[in-house]
């Protein structure tokens, strides 16, 4: 049996690129994740507001998948 997993999305400092960092925690212990830095969102929209908004979706997205696969 697995133990148990989790996952933290907290945004990213604005001079580390900004958007948002995946943690992902099995018994409070990091064991992956990913981060999400807004310069890959504004070149598909010009608006800071939607970038943020689509990278945050994109983490939830890994976050959900990885979530998932502890079912399997």
């Amino acid at each position: 049996m697995k133990g148990t997993r989790r996952i933290t999305i907290e945004p990213r400092p604005d001079a580390l690129g900004g958007g948002w960092n995946l943690r992902f925690l099995e018994e409070e212990t990091e064991v992956g994740g990913g981060v999400f830095p807004l310069g890959e969102y504004l070149a598909s929209t010009t608006q800071e507001k939607e970038a943020r908004r689509l990278a945050f979706e994109d983490a939830m997205q890994e976050a959900w998948s990885w979530l998932e696969a502890a079912g399997e």
